[in-house]
């Protein structure tokens, strides 16, 4: 079960979130907080593997609130939640630990997905958070994916089916399912059509 915090002032997205991520099996929210100093206050008893973070918010704003999570608590990973394209921003948000984007208004399984990702320290991008994010943090990600993740993106922007990529890659087709999975939570995909888009892009094809 991965354990989750939101912290963002505006209530309606804390209680949006917590309540979409809240009914999945897989997730629980261990608490929304409309301030960094709350939610890192509350971190001994909440002990998320992941915080959803605002970037714009009052003192502490996003970068700040980050670094304060990211020093009292290094196993939790950071997200941030924008519906902003501010390059400055992106790049305080990555310089004070946080492991990728989300936009707001990113569908709820590919949150979910994201959130389990970003568990496993696997870099996210999602929606407009690709626009925001340098070409050396594109290069960071491309060097997270496996040959066999590159290959298999290849052949999802062919339109190859998973029959199809199973017999070229030698995986058989629920391995292959399992990788498109995963790709799609680290690059804030829905669906293949999605992730093709996604891949190119990021330059991964």
């Amino acid at each position: 079960m991965t354990r989750v915090i939101i912290v963002d002032d505006d209530l309606f997205v804390r209680t949006t979130l917590a309540s979409e991520l809240g009914a999945r099996p897989d997730l629980v929210v261990r608490g929304t907080y409309q301030s960094g100093t709350d939610a890192v206050a509350a971190l001994p008893v909440d002990r998320p593997h992941v915080a959803l973070v605002d970037v714009v918010m009052p003192d502490p704003d996003g970068p700040e609130t980050t670094r304060l999570l990211r020093a009292t608590s290094p196993e939790t990973q950071v997200l941030a939640l924008t519906s902003l394209t501010d390059p400055q921003a992106a790049s305080a948000m990555l310089q004070a630990g946080a492991l990728g984007f989300l936009p707001k208004d990113l569908a709820p399984e590919a949150i979910a997905h994201a959130v389990q990702s970003a568990r496993h320290g696997l870099a996210v991008l999602g929606g407009a958070g690709t626009a925001m994010v340098e070409r050396r943090n594109r290069v960071a990600l491309a060097e997270l994916l496996s040959p066999t993740e590159r290959q298999i993106l290849s052949l999802i922007r062919q339109g190859r089916t998973t029959e199809q990529i199973a017999s070229e890659v030698y995986l058989s087709p629920s391995t292959v399912k399992y990788h498109v999975t995963a790709l799609m939570a680290k690059l804030g995909a829905t669906n293949r059509v999605t992730l093709a888009v996604r891949a190119v892009e990021l330059g991964l094809l």
